[in-house]
Order: structure tokens, then sequence, then C-alpha cells
């Protein structure tokens, strides 16, 4: 791989909207090059139609497109475009990752809901947890700030040369569990390329990654970003693969819990971007680069209230072999469906006189 080489564009920078037969072509290409030894999971409109009218015996509700007669719209049709409409230009319209805000704005949103909620928000507060870089909403927040978390380690390592060469290495050791799960070695190589060459900066001390600012603006970049969500669901989907009897008994439909093979799993729920991360994934990324992942979980259930339980007002939930404090894991901040970067504000690096 040479350096400079612009990754392909990821098939995540498209709105939705209703795909041509190209596209459809496209896509067809792209599953087929990530598992050159089988078919193609992506539908064809052809087989598509075929498979509509053969499922269930009631109408699905009909496709309304540029063609559609806005007059001949019904009251229930209305409201579920807006819906739509309305959710879509409020994912689309927030960045891919944002700059520190303070938890504060966070517990506002919380303000009239769960005390449970409250008392954990201000439980990570008094603790110095005060900073959370939000993801966008769009079923790749966990690789989004898993990406985020990760550079931000290499940051403000005591020797960030190092902590880049370590993960480097780490990557380098995840390629063959992907070549051996049959993905195709261009193709992930070209996904993986934006994620190296920002670990190689570091040890270069270039602008891209010389301040948290200049890290974000960087994840902003479409392009950049996407690629790197396509390459860690890859190396989670071949860690997972290549440790199948380690994950079997945990690989579970989220939409009907009943169990999946280790590629059925792998192909609707890791591979595909827009799917949400579960325990699975993220137990699975952790190992595959060799990384502690804490996430502190804002949910409702009961806080303890004793003066000795006071540690317990979060639920963690840890992921890998290090996650003290010592071996400075990635901690995330999970609210349902949703995932975040939380981390303590660190001063700034006084040079020597």
């Amino acid at each position: 791989m040479v350096d400079g080489h612009s990754p392909p564009a990821s098939p995540l920078s498209q709105t939705p909207a209703k795909k041509s037969k190209q596209d459809q072509e496209q896509n067809q290409d792209m599953a087929t090059a990530i598992h050159p030894d089988t078919a193609s999971a992506v539908p064809t409109e052809e087989a598509a139609s075929a498979t509509s009218s053969s499922e269930a015996v009631d109408a699905p509700p009909r496709v309304i497109d540029e063609n559609t007669d806005l007059s001949t719209l019904t009251d229930q049709e209305i409201m579920r475009l807006t819906e739509g409409m309305d959710h879509q230009e409020d994912v689309l319209s927030k960045p891919l990752i944002s700059t520190p805000v303070p938890l504060l704005i966070i517990r506002e949103e919380y303000v009239r809901g769960s005390p449970q909620v409250l008392k954990k928000l201000d439980w990570l507060q008094e603790h110095g947890w005060d900073q959370v870089w939000r993801a966008r909403g769009d079923g790749d927040c966990f690789y989004r700030s898993f990406t985020l978390a990760y550079l931000l380690r290499i940051l403000h390592s005591p020797e960030p040369a190092l902590e880049a060469n370590l993960a480097y290495d780490a990557i380098q050791r995840a390629l063959p569990a992907m070549e051996e799960s049959g993905f195709d070695k261009d193709l992930y190589e070209e996904f993986l390329e934006p994620l190296l060459a920002l670990i190689r900066s570091f040890a270069e001390e270039r602008e891209t990654t010389s301040s948290e600012y200049s890290i974000v603006q960087t994840l902003q970049d479409a392009e950049r970003s996407n690629c790197i969500v396509v390459a860690l669901r890859l190396l989670t989907s071949s860690y997972i693969r290549t440790h199948s009897s380690l994950f079997s008994p945990f690989l579970l439909s989220p939409a009907t819990f009943l169990p999946l093979s280790t590629d059925d799993f792998c192909r609707q729920e890791v591979e595909p971007c827009g799917k949400e991360a579960d325990h699975a994934q993220i137990m699975a990324l952790s190992e595959a680069l060799k990384v502690g992942i804490r996430v502190a979980y804002l949910d409702r259930s009961e806080v303890s209230g004793g003066e000795g339980d006071k540690d317990n007002v979060i639920n963690w939930v840890e992921f890998g072999r290090d996650t003290t404090e010592d071996g400075r894991p990635l901690t995330l901040l999970y609210r349902p469906g949703h995932y975040d970067v939380v981390t303590k504000d660190v001063p700034p690096q006084i040079p020597d006189a």
C-alpha cells in the first residue's frame, strides 16, 4: 500500500435514496469482493420483487417515489413520510464525530427524566469524567467512538510514538485472521489504509494528529471515517469467525433472540454498515486489537446508596485484558442504542523550561 493512495469511496457516504440498478450492481460487486468465495447477499431489484411477491399474504405498504401522485397519499402515508424525513435530516445534520462538550450538557437532557441516570451522571462528573465526544447516531456510532478513543489514547500517551507502533503492530497481527476468513486482501487493505496512515502520523508528528481538534477534523471527513468503520467491522468479523467456539453461545439475532450461525451473525450483524454493536462485537474488537474497553451504562437500574458502595453507582461493562486505570482502557458512554466517548479533561502539556 502506497502512502497517499486515496481509499475507495465508501457506500456509507451515500444518503438513503432509491437505488438505481447500477448502484445495486456496484453493491453486488463489493459484497462479492469481500466474500469472493460465496455469492453476494445483496439482493437485486428483480430478486427483491420475486421474494416480496411470494412472502406475506398481506400486501406490503406501497412504494412511494417521485412518480407517485401526491393527491393519492393517505394520512398514514403522509405521517410516515414526514417522520422518516425528520429523522433522516436530524441524523445527517450531525457531524460524524463532534468536538467535546461538557458532561453537564448531557445531564441537562435528563433533568426531567430518570433520577437513577442523573445520579450516574453526577458520579461521572465528580470522578473527573467531564467531557463527552458525540458520535453520529447512524448505527456506526460504536465504531466511530472506538476510533476516536483509540487515537486519543495514543495522543495522550506518555510516549505517543511507542504507543503508535504498538497499535500498528496489533493491527498487522490481526490481518491473517481476515485472510483466513476469506476477505479480499486488496479490499481490506484499502479500507485499513486511512486508519494506518493516522497511526503512522503520530510517530512522524504530523499536523493531522498533533491535537485533539485535528484528530476530530480528520474523522469528520466522510470518506476516511467511513473506510475506517468498514475496516473495523471486518476486523471484528474476522476475529469472531476465527474464534467461533468462543462466541457461538452468544450469537443471537437482536430481532428474534434466536441463535445464529457464526457466518450468519457476521454477515447480518457485523459486516453491514449501520448495524449496531453489542457485547459480542465489542469483545471481538477489543481482543483483536489488544486494547481494553470500559463502557459506562446509563440505564435506570437502581443505584446503590450505601457509603461503601459509591464505586457501584456506574454499571461499568469491561472488555479486554486490562481495564484498570493504569491500563488506560478506552472509555465509552452508552445510552440505549447509542455510544459516545467519555473522557477526563487532560491538562495541556507544558514543555520543560
